[in-house]
């Protein structure tokens, strides 16, 4: 019996994300903070929130999001904000 060719076998869907204005590729229909740090080669200290127009959310490090095309997150160091993360 013969086998099929690859190109016959059905492709699971690719997802263009963005870290930092910089695409990633994934074929995983959910990922975890964690996950979209590993998958851009972002420090795991690093503090994760997607964007959503004017908006940032803030991504917990295991909290799943849903992936789909398109989707903007930014990724900055630990303590860049508040009283501490600000110049005098």
């Amino acid at each position: 019996m013969k086998q099929e060719p690859e190109k016959d076998k059905p492709k699971a869907p690719s997802f263009t994300i963005f870290v930092n204005n910089n695409p990633f590729t994934t074929h995983e229909h959910q990922l975890t903070g964690t996950g979209i740090k590993k998958l851009a080669d972002i420090p795991p200290d690093y503090e994760l929130f997607e964007v959503k127009g004017d908006q940032t959310v803030p991504v917990g490090n295991d909290q799943e999001v849903k992936i789909h095309e398109n989707l903007h997150f930014r990724a900055i160091p630990a303590g860049t904000f508040g009283k501490r993360g600000t110049a005098a």
